[in-house]
């Protein structure tokens, strides 16, 4: 039967043209994308309140247990590194090379979630535990006194704590990478970042002025949510199919001391990712190890309420929340890369500031909603979005997590250094603001170094990412 030509009337109207995006073997439907983007969503919703209570709480509770700064540094923050050091350069490489019907991902995210949440629990029930443990222990325990067990109790739940956590963030990370379009990367990332500050939102406005009063409860139904939202979203999201991962012909998989090996040389050597690392380890003492003491600041220098200081954060949350879709809209704009050096520096000049000009509430109100919020929201941006264009996608996650093994190896150091430095001052935690200011200076030395080779290697518009392993022409 013949047809009547488009555009000649008469003709059958044309079917509409479906758009389709793309994520490696994955193929999504516009209606496809919004159901994936919700459930990655609603994880991390839940995921912010989960990481924002363990960082938030743990300085106020061992204070409280008069547990020293250097102590409050080395939990918070060294631990957490060298968990991270010993163990993610195995199981991200692991992760790369497992193939299975749930993918490469996804099953590592199934037995941590429910191991970290169960860590969590725990320390929110350490002084009932201790106080427990030390009646139980008796005259076993000479000198002993029940804060003193549950600070013991307390370095095994957050050593145990710090290694599930380490899977789920990393891996976590990585799953976004699989699984959503690149096309739709930088929208994705500006709506995964707004999603979880409204997570933050409402745990320091609802959550953080009763953590101390109703600590059992708080972590248990925290606990509790979490784990039941991540499980769902792990079993909806699918991840595609992927190529055998390259092991040449006749060469066995590398022993554990060789992966470590394998690992830091193929970060290491490439010019680029080598000074990013750099460059992340030194924002990481910069802010990570520095963040617990600015609670003990608030509370401790500054006299503020525990409900002052849940306002001020929530207030510099929702500030947050309003601006990463028009700072997602410049990174597709202007590159990721410009808009991770200017928020850089901004960050730079916002803790130097700091230094002088908090003084009391209204002026810590204004600092950390204005002055310290809008650089810190277009770093967690432009940083989240560049790693997924700089890396190449083949060893993404041994890359990514180079850059957090790096980053805590320094949290190792700096938390230790940091809270020892506050012990010396005296407790006091103005010093903060100069430690930081310092430490994001030679960030900034390291990231122009970065924007060189960036520019080198094709800059926005023909980036290519070099593959580690290959000749150095090829790099």
């Amino acid at each position: 039967m013949q047809t009547n030509p488009p555009g000649i009337p008469g003709a059958a109207p044309a079917a509409p043209v479906r758009k389709i995006y793309t994520a490696g073997t994955l193929r999504y439907t516009t209606g496809g994308v919004v159901m994936l983007f919700l459930w990655l969503l609603w994880g991390d919703f839940c995921f912010s309140i989960f990481e924002e209570i363990f960082s938030k709480f743990l300085p106020l509770y061992m204070k409280d247990l008069n547990a020293s700064s250097t102590l409050v540094g080395v939990l918070t923050g060294s631990l957490g590194g060298i968990v991270n050091v010993l163990f993610m350069p195995g199981i991200s490489m692991a992760s790369d090379r497992h193939r299975g019907p749930r993918g490469r991902r996804i099953p590592f995210l199934l037995w941590s979630t429910p191991c970290a949440v169960g860590s969590l629990i725990l320390i929110g029930f350490s002084s009932e535990l201790g106080g427990w443990l030390h009646a139980l222990l008796g005259g076993a325990s000479p000198g002993m006194t029940a804060a003193g067990v549950t600070l013991a109790l307390l370095c095994v739940f957050v050593a145990m704590y710090h290694f599930f956590n380490m899977v789920l963030v990393n891996l976590y990370q990585c799953l976004l990478r699989d699984v959503v379009p690149p096309a739709l990367m930088a929208r994705f990332l500006a709506l995964f970042r707004v999603v979880s500050t409204g997570g933050r939102f409402v745990f320091s406005w609802y959550v953080l002025p009763n953590v101390l009063l109703h600590r059992e409860a708080v972590f248990l139904g925290v606990g509790l949510i979490y784990v039941a939202a991540f499980l769902l979203m792990c079993w909806r999201v699918k991840e595609g199919a992927y190529p055998p991962p390259r092991q040449p012909a006749g060469e066995k998989a590398p022993r554990y001391l060789a992966t470590y090996i394998v690992y830091f040389r193929e970060c290491l050597t490439v010019p680029i990712y080598r000074n990013f690392v750099f460059m992340y380890a030194c924002v990481t003492a910069a802010s990570t190890c520095a963040m617990p003491f600015v609670t003990l600041f608030t509370r401790d220098t500054l006299g503020l309420s525990m409900e002052d200081i849940g306002r001020v954060f929530a207030w510099g949350w929702l500030a947050a929340a309003l601006t990463y879709v028009p700072f997602g809209y410049l990174c597709d704009k202007v590159s990721p890369m410009r808009v991770a050096c200017c928020a850089l520096a901004g960050l730079m000049l916002s803790w130097g500031i700091g230094y002088f000009a908090i003084q009391d509430r209204t002026s810590w109100l204004v600092y950390w909603v204005v002055v310290a919020m809008l650089p810190s929201t277009a770093w967690n941006l432009g940083l989240t979005a560049l790693t997924m264009q700089l890396f190449h996608q083949e060893k993404f996650a041994q890359l990514s997590s180079g850059l957090n093994v790096l980053g805590y190896g320094s949290s190792i150091l700096g938390s230790f250094l940091i809270g020892l430095f506050i012990d010396l001052t005296g407790q006091n935690y103005r010093m903060i603001f100069l430690w930081s200011f310092c430490w994001f200076a030679l960030a900034v030395a390291c990231m122009a170094l970065v924007y060189r080779d960036w520019k080198r290697l094709g800059g926005p518009d023909n980036y290519a990412a070099p593959l580690p392993g290959k000749p150095a022409s090829a790099i």
